[in-house]
């Protein structure tokens, strides 16, 4: 009986309980409640960032006045001087204002359109969140929230993107870094704030922006490729057990789990780590003019005031420094994808993906997927 739980709770076995297990939280749900699970799509948020401190400053500002470490003639005349500044501003405001109509008049007047009138008096800073995992999951809501904002961003208009992400596979990341691309090209400003992590894959996003800001002791670079595959020939050898594949195209197969290895594959597959390399250098060096890209592309990586010193980033700063001093001239808008789903739902989903993963890696017929899977930046 021992042994028997022993084979049963390996990895794959306890997906498949976990898998059987949310699936019956389900059916309990949609059967036995009032309220059955409906679909719900991921749908996006806006927040004013200005705005998020300003109730618990309130707050904060009556409990420092309630204290006695100040007299209450003192604190009369020191709201008296604040009505006072109020008043300061509001006049100001109402000059800005009525500057900013007779230049609009004089643009009108010059044949401006409103579009390109709108540009230049109302910019925006608009906020997104980037956490990648290996194989950059995130992308997805990536790209809805950038198509977006390309809806209703201005040229004048500036994008902070904070990044997380130690990169993962090769193709995932080329698409969430395409997505990224896809900002510069609309002519809207790209900034990359980088608090914990971009190496790899999380690097070639980072480096197409106008400007990397990174926190002192974030890691930065790793600018290079990686493939690890496990080999079981040896061992089907040993018990006398064949092994046949069976491809058209001289390379459709170089290196498998399960097939023997010859010195040719592994040439092949070699080369092909070494053309995506290329391919990843190219990007970043395209993107980052001034960087001596041979020094870097070696698949070291950096903290921040080092990577500096080499030209990986433009300067060192925590995302929030950077966000806090672009809230005293601009309205910085938070753009954020929520999940609706119910809790059991997306387990659900999670778990059905890893298990297809899986069933995907022991079917000999998915030697396509395996390989793919395992060329990851590094």
């Amino acid at each position: 009986m021992s042994q028997f739980f022993e084979e049963y709770y390996t990895f794959y076995y306890a997906g498949v309980t976990l898998f059987l297990l949310v699936g019956i939280l389900l059916i309990i749900k949609f059967f036995f409640f009032k309220k059955p699970l409906k679909p719900k799509e991921s749908h996006i948020n806006f927040k004013r960032l200005n705005d998020r401190f300003e109730k618990d400053l309130h707050k904060l500002e009556k409990l420092v006045s309630e204290k006695e470490s100040i007299s209450k003639s003192a604190l009369k005349l020191l709201k008296k001087a604040k009505k006072k500044e109020k008043k300061e501003e509001d006049l100001q405001k109402k000059a800005k204002t009525e500057t900013m109509l007779a230049d609009v008049k004089e643009q009108l007047d010059s044949n401006l359109k409103s579009n390109e009138i709108l540009e230049k008096h109302d910019p925006k800073v608009y906020v997104l969140t980037f956490v990648g995992d290996i194989m950059a999951n995130a992308t997805q809501h990536l790209r809805e929230e950038i198509s977006l904002l390309l809806e209703v961003a201005t040229s004048s208009d500036e994008v902070v993107v904070r990044l997380t992400s130690p990169g993962g596979a090769v193709a995932q990341y080329g698409l969430a870094s395409a997505q990224l691309a896809r900002l510069k090209h609309a002519g809207l400003s790209l900034t990359v704030c980088v608090d914990v992590i971009a190496a790899s894959g999380g690097y070639m996003m980072a480096s197409v922006a106008d400007q990397i800001i990174a926190s002192p002791f974030a890691f930065i670079g790793s600018i290079g490729v990686v493939a690890g595959i496990p080999n079981f020939h040896k061992v089907f050898q040993k018990h006398d057990i064949d092994y046949h594949l069976f491809t058209a195209g001289k390379h459709k197969r170089t290196i498998t789990t399960l097939g023997e290895v010859t010195e040719e594959g592994k040439e092949k597959f070699q080369k092909n780590l070494e053309d995506i390399h290329r391919a990843f250098k190219q990007h970043v060096a395209n993107s980052r003019k001034d960087l001596d890209i041979e020094e870097v592309a070696t698949g070291d990586y950096w903290l921040a005031t080092d990577a500096k010193e080499k030209g990986l980033i433009d300067a060192i700063m925590t995302s929030d420094d950077y966000l806090c001093q672009k809230m005293k001239d601009f309205d910085v808008i938070e753009v954020k994808t929520t999940d609706s789903r119910h809790w059991l739902e997306r387990m659900f989903q999670k778990n059905s993906s890893l298990l297809k993963k899986m069933s995907m890696y022991f079917n000999p017929r998915q030697e396509d997927w395996r390989e793919e899977s395992y060329l990851h930046y590094r």
